[in-house]
């Protein structure tokens, strides 16, 4: 299931979150800015968790066709456990921004309810309109129906290499 959390940039009022659907209503008041920052990772559940790096892409971000081409930007990545953690592999860094892609590792820790993260972006459309977003990815503990972490409230950046 993704999260996404928005604001737009152009004094939007911000009507509807639902997170069972993921959808974003943005109203711009009439006139402005249609840019709507509706976005969702490529994956919203990563398993297995085999330490690899995932990559994953902001899509849903939507605009009217007259504004240009939009531009996606992964501005960061944080997630909900330390990057080096007991029995999450020590293998780091957990999140790597290539360009549009944002690429996570497909870890957990092991006495933990699973792994959250969330992803930063902003957009912008050919004509300058920007917004910006969030939305979560999770690590699962258990693969199942159920199994959805925690969140734990924490934050780490998860590009961050900790000295050991």
């Amino acid at each position: 299931m993704f999260r996404p959390i928005c604001t737009l940039a152009a004094a939007a009022a911000l009507l509807a979150v639902s997170f069972d659907s993921n959808a974003v209503i943005v109203s711009t008041g009439g006139g402005g800015s249609s840019l709507v920052c509706n976005g969702a990772a490529s994956n919203g559940v990563i398993w297995p968790p085999d330490h690899s790096l995932v990559p994953e892409t902001i899509v849903g971000v939507t605009d009217d066709p007259a504004a240009g081409t939009v531009t996606i930007a992964i501005t960061g990545i944080e997630q909900d456990e330390p990057v080096l953690t007991q029995g999450s592999g020590n293998t780091q860094p957990d999140g790597v921004i290539q360009g549009p892609t944002a690429y996570v590792r497909a870890e957990r820790s092991g006495p933990g309810t699973g792994r959250l993260y969330f992803i930063s972006y902003s957009a912008m459309d050919g004509i300058g309109n920007t917004c910006t977003g969030v939305v979560q990815v999770q690590v699962p503990h258990d693969q199942g129906q159920g199994y959805i972490p925690t969140d734990t409230g924490n934050r780490y950046d998860s590009t961050v290499v900790p000295v050991s």
